[in-house]
């Protein structure tokens, strides 16, 4: 890349840290850029001021950092290139991950031209072994690469034990989920099923009842509905009234004061939304930083709804839900959360574009809506594709849609007899 494509890049990132600071850092937080990955001055200047600023708790603004930088040459005026070459601090971490690969390139290149010189006057091998120890020295993240087997050992009797005493992954509500062990910590489940098949219904239900029940952190990413339509679905369906008759302004005052009870208990949800991280670099920063605050649940609705990173652009579509998948499946690993994505399926129920949705999951999940499905029958079925460990069931498993929920076939009966007041 070019100077002026490199001043492009250390530009938008202070830009961004000054436009929306909060969100900017926290997104950036795990790249761990530091002043010394600058180029210009004026940008590396501008960023351990704002780094200062915020060790003070001071505010982050274009006044702050100027009057902090008084007597760098020209700083006000590279403050306002700054928050003129960038359009929105959506993109800081892609900005950021650009500036650490280049300051990465730099070292690479200063050590290998360093090597090459001493190769004229120094035996080969003593110059082979001193780069590679100045190559690991030079690891951003040296202690991030693995454990060791014993360590690993550790950690995997101690999830036995964990399971063993009674406590084992995340409950979801559902039986044939729970008596298996929940949800575990790094699990990817993917809810496949055709337009209307209730795969989506299925993923918010356990959602809600992990966040919303067990009280445990969580998040919910969704390309198909505004935040505040999520939340208007999930007021409606907790207080059992009607999102239709409140759209249409004829609900009854009793139905009102059930939606304000069902409200009071949703605001204490432990519960982040976004219907905004589109691109698998805006999911990773979004999922980042929730997975900080404590989130131990993504539900992702719906994974061939992502749009294409900008060097992803030009790849055909199943290369880019492949990456999507790709980088869903590493999100699970590397940060220990678990994973609900909900995906579509083409007409002969595979899963829509790409086969790596399938080898990445832990478990697939496949809903499908049959024939006799209807009014007095809303019936269901529940087929296991894939478990990753164990064995797959080879019936499927019927599950009934009530409102917003599906319940068992053992709790249907019990439902229809409160409902007809009949022995079924």
């Amino acid at each position: 890349m070019t100077d002026e494509t490199s001043e492009d890049i250390e530009l938008a990132v202070i830009g961004s840290l000054l436009l929306d600071h909060a969100d900017a850092s926290a997104e950036i937080e795990d790249l761990n850029i530091q002043p010394g990955m600058f180029i210009f001055e004026q940008t590396g200047k501008a960023f351990e001021a704002i780094q200062s600023l915020a060790r003070d708790k001071l505010p982050v603004d274009p006044l702050t950092v100027s009057d902090r930088l008084r007597g760098v040459t020209d700083i006000a005026n590279w403050l306002q290139k700054s928050l003129d070459r960038t359009p929105t601090a959506a993109h800081v971490n892609y900005y950021a991950t650009l500036l650490k690969q280049k300051f990465a390139c730099r070292v690479l290149r200063d050590l290998l031209r360093a090597a090459l010189r001493r190769l004229d006057d120094e035996p080969a091998d003593m110059v082979q072994s001193d780069l590679l120890r100045q190559l690991e020295s030079h690891d951003a993240d040296p202690d991030k690469d693995g454990i060791t087997f014993a360590e690993a050992t550790d950690k995997a009797v101690e999830t036995f034990r964990r399971i063993a005493e009674g406590n084992p992954g995340l409950m979801t509500g559902l039986p044939f989920m729970d008596t298996a062990g929940g949800i575990q910590p790094g699990e990817l489940i993917i809810i496949s099923g055709k337009a209307g098949s209730c795969k989506t219904t299925l993923a918010k239900q356990i959602l809600s009842h992990i966040c919303g029940v067990s009280q445990i952190p969580s998040a919910l990413l969704t390309f198909e509905m505004t935040e505040e339509q999520i939340a208007a679905q999930t007021l409606t369906d907790q207080s059992k009234t009607s999102y239709r008759k409140f759209m249409a302004g004829v609900s009854t005052k009793e139905e009102w004061d059930r939606l304000f009870i069902a409200k009071a208990r949703a605001e204490k949800w432990p519960l982040a939304i976004t219907a905004r991280a589109r691109t698998p670099s805006r999911l990773s920063a979004f999922v980042r930083k929730v997975a900080r605050r404590g989130a131990r649940l993504i539900v992702l609705d719906y994974l061939q709804a992502t749009q294409p990173d900008a060097h992803m652009a030009k790849a055909n579509i199943e290369q880019q839900v492949t990456y999507a998948s790709n980088t869903v499946r590493d999100l699970a690993v590397t940060l220990g959360v678990s994973f609900i994505v909900v995906s579509t399926e083409s007409r002969e129920g595979e899963l829509r574009y790409s086969d790596a949705i399938r080898y990445d999951a832990w478990k697939w999940y496949r809903m499908i809506q049959p024939e006799e499905n209807n009014a007095d029958n809303p019936v269901y079925h529940l087929e296991v594709k894939k478990l990753r460990f164990g064995v797959l069931p080879k019936s499927v498993r019927p599950l009934y849609r009530v409102g917003e929920r599906l319940i068992t076939d053992t709790e249907w009966v019990e439902y229809r007899k409160q409902q007809t007041g009949l022995t079924l």
